[in-house]
């Protein structure tokens, strides 16, 4: 079913402003958002965030459907402070003509000492029916066949700097450095088997993407100290189970891009800078 705003334990008290923003206060308490136990900048916070309090505000301004369905097609998130911890209030606005079917939004995000510890942007589609079945049906069946061998070899979680709760997404880093081979699966992927992630269940997410370009970077670049800004621009549905690779097409000494993709097909486009 869809994603409903009672189900939202994240953010609350939203306010509706004469401007057409919507203020709003956001939750630290990390027994409800495991998640919250991750670093404010941590890609997994950051996606949620964007997640849960651009559904509360499109709710707030009766934007919101109980048999609506969206997904994400492009994100971009500017870092601010993380050293105030994490968010406490933030500002929604809608962007793009302000039209409830229009998905376009921008997010401000603030600590408790009003410093901004992100700014986010994103685009959506609306899909009135989640057909899923019907027309995923193909591809969905062309990933099960080329599902992932029990011997797929993933990197070393202290090569990553990744605490006990968090899974490691990509294999080590080959002799070819022009790619990293990743695996997301219901295990290692989502809840409760990885207790920071959540989702729909059916499908890899921009979470998991923002998380698996975060560790390909880490791998790439040696260190795992690097809070970067960036964006994404979702293309394909990509399966769990399946393997992926995250090809490097740039490599700077202040950015990194990737192109994810799966079965041989371009699935994402994903920029990291800091």
């Amino acid at each position: 079913m869809p994603p409903q705003q009672s189900a939202n334990p994240y953010s609350f008290a939203h306010q509706v402003q004469a401007d057409g923003s919507v203020v709003f206060e956001c939750s630290r308490d990390a027994a409800l958002n495991p998640w919250l136990t991750l670093p404010p900048h941590h890609p997994v916070v950051l996606q949620t965030q964007s997640f849960w309090t651009a559904v509360g505000a499109s709710t707030a301004l009766q934007g919101w459907e109980a048999t609506k369905w969206t997904a994400l097609t492009w994100i971009d998130w500017e870092l601010g402070v993380a050293s105030g911890g994490h968010v406490t209030v933030g500002v929604y606005r809608r962007e793009g003509g302000g039209e409830a079917e229009n998905l376009g939004y921008s997010l401000d995000l603030f600590n408790e000492s009003g410093a901004r510890v992100v700014t986010i942007q994103g685009r959506g589609v609306v899909f009135r029916k989640r057909n899923f079945e019907k027309w995923r049906e193909g591809s969905k069946n062309e990933a099960l066949k080329a599902g992932a061998s029990d011997d797929f070899v993933f990197a070393h979680p202290n090569a990553l700097g990744l605490t006990k709760q968090e899974r490691v997404l990509v294999a080590p880093l080959g002799a070819n450095a022009a790619h990293i081979d990743a695996l997301v699966t219901l295990e290692n992927g989502l809840a409760p088997g990885n207790p920071v992630i959540g989702g729909s269940g059916d499908h890899v997410n921009s979470t998991h993407f923002h998380e698996l370009a975060r560790q390909a970077l880490f791998l790439i670049k040696g260190r795992a100290d690097i809070d970067t800004s960036g964006e994404m621009t979702m293309k394909r549905y990509v399966e769990l189970g399946t393997p992926l690779q995250l090809k490097v097409v740039s490599n700077e000494a202040d950015s990194i891009g990737f192109e994810l993709e799966q079965l041989g097909k371009p699935c994402a486009d994903i920029t990291l800078r800091w």
